[in-house]
């Protein structure tokens, strides 16, 4: 794949497209503005969306199991059960990478993410642990960050058991918010240098609102924008201090080297152009690649463009671990 075009600002470039990828993905979007708008702040949605992906998941096998190449793994933490979703790469594997779903922080799980890390899993050699978190369907997003704070404290400290010595964190939207918090975790127990690279596609790091969120309406392509600040409102407070307002308004010194995707179209696309930015001025490792035409969680759509940004994760992941292969 060809290496993104520079754009302005130091690390930060733009995905090159084709005319005819370009077309084709607008004319996935002029579909998408056909169809209703998700509202994340509704929590009888997110009720019943998870309802029927659980009611799925129970009625269609999971194949990789059959083949050995997954394993659910269930770690108890203060008295709170919380499991991981396993996947093994064929022959030796690196890693692990800990990945964290999407779902505006109260539904999904990590299954679902199956169409995501299950090529890491392969092409990269790693395995992955999936987290399954709380959802905050309660509004308890310091339960939420509790769990991911443990999961991934947890996979530290079980490095020599899984046979390697550091990780890659990841996620997507709420996800990559919850996997930068983690690595926030890890940095304050003094264990940021066990984790090799850092992975955001559509990431939501401004818990305050970001400046494009603000500026979204009820026209943005899948998810609704102003639902979205309202769901953020809801969220927040059940937390306190710099968490309340986002990864966005820590110390982003000293950490490793990371790479966020943004979509062009995403209500959110500020907050991974603003994390890039302060990582990239604190820590001098920070990579942003912005994808034309593309919505929020645009990473999922049959589209070129999807298929390249995750190519580009993949390859991201590969040229990080080169070095720690030698």
């Amino acid at each position: 794949m060809k290496k993104a075009a520079p754009a302005t600002a130091p690390g930060l470039c733009l995905l090159p497209v084709t005319r005819r990828e370009s077309g084709r993905a607008r004319r996935l979007n002029a579909l998408l503005r056909l169809l209703p708008r998700y509202h994340t702040n509704r929590r009888w949605n997110a009720k019943t969306v998870q309802a029927a992906v659980r009611t799925a998941q129970f009625l269609l096998s999971d194949g990789l199991i059959g083949r050995g190449e997954v394993a659910c793994r269930t770690i108890l933490i203060d008295g709170r059960r919380l499991r991981l979703r396993l996947l093994f790469p064929a022959g030796s594997r690196r890693g692990p990478y800990v990945h964290f779903h999407g779902g505006a922080w109260v539904m999904g799980n990590a299954r679902l993410d199956d169409g995501i890390t299950r090529p890491i899993a392969a092409e990269c050699g790693m395995m992955v642990a999936g987290v399954d978190f709380h959802n905050a369907i309660d509004d308890r997003l310091d339960i939420t960050l509790q769990d991911c704070k443990a999961a991934v404290e947890w996979v530290v400290e079980h490095l020599g058991e899984l046979q390697v010595e550091r990780i890659i964190i990841g996620g997507e939207s709420s996800g990559a918010h919850l996997a930068a918090e983690a690595l926030l975790h890890l940095r304050e127990r003094g264990r940021a240098d066990a984790v090799a690279g850092f992975v955001s596609v559509c990431g939501a790091f401004d818990l305050t609102g970001s400046d494009s969120l603000r500026r979204s309406t009820g026209t943005s392509l899948i998810i609704d924008g102003p639902a979205a600040l309202h769901n953020l409102r809801r969220l927040t407070r059940s937390l306190s201090g710099r968490e309340a307002e986002g990864p966005l308004s820590a110390d982003l010194s000293g950490l490793p080297p990371a790479l966020l995707i943004a979509g062009a179209l995403d209500p959110i696309v500020d907050d991974s152009l603003s994390m890039a930015r302060q990582w990239q001025e604190q820590s001098g490792n920070a990579d942003c690649v912005v994808v034309p035409d593309a919505p929020h969680g645009f990473n999922r759509l049959p589209t070129k463009l999807a298929a390249k940004a995750n190519t580009l994760v993949r390859e991201w992941i590969l040229r990080t671990l080169a070095p720690l292969d030698c």
